[in-house]
């Protein structure tokens, strides 16, 4: 009841967290100068609504890491989340056992990815089951040339009745209850994640012709994994028009989830609750989706199209609305942001920039540079993906190759670290080749100038501040204050 009580009287603002998976920054069309065909009318008047982040990136490109991160503001090194298989534990401090202390109803829907059995208890109110769907049986034989691209091509009405449709029908009728307490609610799509198939109208939504083309490989002087994915997964036998197809159908996937946002929106919008909620779309992480020749992603690659992603805020008492922001962020922000709109005070130790000062005005700047990290070592068996031992099992038999790569080459998945800033990337690398690009004139990362002598002094100013970045961030101290002598 003190809880209940401490939210009704600050009349704390609704909270909803929207979050699409695998989702590519570059796939919204409030933005035409990065996409001019991708078509997201319900993320556009929210960003309109509200403001958005172009410059938004994840601190790793898979999403259990991704996810941990994100909800306890803090990055890989210091949490330990390095891979899909290591959740957040009961111990481990999170935003949503927050807000659950503050008072919110926490409303779980959707996909994990996140809490432990054990830890989800006790971060969440609810967890709103529902049906997960079959997947989609891979059309190809295994001799075809798309067998191993993740694409599936359009699917039937029928199994477009999946676990995002039953989503938002828990959703909404959730939203149609009654509710004492402000409510947390946490929707966690699928989409677009691979395999690449949607239904009608989005399978034919976007022209072949009119999509833009991938951007093209070039893998003599990249990472070894990206040749072994091309060669492994058959792409190298793929031609532009292939790899357009696998486009148009992505966007497709986009818009669908852009409609099921829409609902959400409306349903939001007819009970009464929008003004008074601070809502968040977002991604985990982005997708290949035919550029260097690649489909889907990997645990220690860091091409924008993989790191940048999607963040779109509308929050009440914000003024700014309707504003594009290139400001550097990470999804790691949303944790501080939240825990001032809900008012929520705390010296747990996170890395996250509250957006509320920079939002108001107060701050005029945020980051000179993104940070991610990726991969693990041999000493870490518990971090890597089962293996799939047959490619011909349903569901999954499309990570064959993706799970069999690393036990080949345990340098494809090697512990990395990644620099940003507006003008260079640097990647390093426990083992494997390490990346360098000049950005200003080659944003699409074709050439790596890892190896020329000409850029070691560019190299050794980004390393020492991925050092700094380290010696900030890499201790997660208790902070509660005791000593007993």
């Amino acid at each position: 009841m003190l809880n209940m009580a401490i939210a009704k009287e600050k009349l704390l603002p609704n909270i909803i967290f929207f979050v699409a998976d695998e989702m590519r920054g570059d796939c919204v069309s409030f933005d035409g100068r990065r996409n001019p065909v991708i078509k997201t009318p319900n993320i556009d008047k929210l960003a309109k609504d509200g403001v958005a982040f172009t410059n938004c990136f994840t601190v790793n490109p898979v999403c259990g890491p991704s996810r941990c991160c994100t909800f306890t503001g803090q990055y890989v090194h210091s949490n330990g989340h390095r891979s899909l298989y290591q959740l957040l534990q009961p111990h481990e401090e999170n935003l949503f056992k927050f807000l659950k202390v503050k008072g919110y109803e926490v409303v779980w829907l959707g996909r994990n990815d996140l809490f432990s059995k054990d830890a989800i208890k006790e971060s969440v109110t609810k967890r709103l089951r529902t049906k997960t769907g079959a997947w989609k049986t891979n059309p190809y034989p295994l001799d075809h040339p798309m067998r191993k691209s993740f694409y599936y091509g359009e699917r039937t009405i029928e199994e477009s009745k999946d676990s995002d449709y039953n989503i938002i029908q828990k959703a909404i009728n959730y939203l149609n209850s009654d509710h004492e307490n402000p409510f947390c609610l946490y929707i966690a799509l699928n989409f677009p994640h691979p395999p690449y198939t949607v239904e009608e109208p989005y399978f034919s939504m976007y022209d072949r012709e009119l999509v833009p083309a991938p951007v093209p490989p070039k893998l003599a002087d990249k990472p070894e994994f990206m040749r072994l994915i091309q060669e492994k997964y058959g792409l190298n036998n793929l031609d532009k028009d292939d790899f357009k197809e696998i486009i148009a159908t992505y966007y497709g996937m986009v818009s669908r989830v852009d409609y099921q946002f829409g609902q959400i929106i409306d349903k939001l919008k007819g009970i009464g609750a929008y003004e008074n909620s601070a809502i968040f779309f977002f991604a985990d992480h982005g997708d290949y989706t035919g550029d260097y020749g690649l489909a889907e992603k990997w645990p220690n690659a860091f091409q924008d199209c993989l790191i940048n992603v999607p963040l779109i805020a509308k929050i009440p008492g914000i003024e700014s609305k309707g504003n594009l922001y290139d400001q550097f962020v990470q999804t790691i922000d949303l944790f501080p942001t939240v825990l001032n709109i809900a008012k929520i005070e705390t010296q747990y130790t996170h890395f996250g920039k509250n957006l509320i000062p920079f939002l108001e005005g107060r701050l005029l700047k945020l980051r000179d540079a993104v940070f991610a990290e990726g991969g693990y070592n041999p000493r870490e068996p518990q971090c890597f993906e089962p293996v799939v031992k047959n490619p011909e099992m349903p569901g999954i038999g499309i990570y064959y190759d993706k799970t069999n790569i690393p036990q080949e080459n345990l340098s494809t998945v090697a512990r990395s670290a990644m620099i940003r800033t507006k003008t260079w990337k640097l990647v390093i690398r426990d083992s494997g080749k390490e990346e360098l690009y000049d950005l200003m004139y080659d944003p699409n990362e074709a050439s790596n100038l890892i190896d020329i002598y000409a850029y070691d002094k560019i190299k050794a100013d980004l390393k020492e501040k991925l050092l700094r970045w380290y010696l900030r961030t890499s201790d997660n101290a208790n902070w509660k204050r005791e000593r007993n002598i």
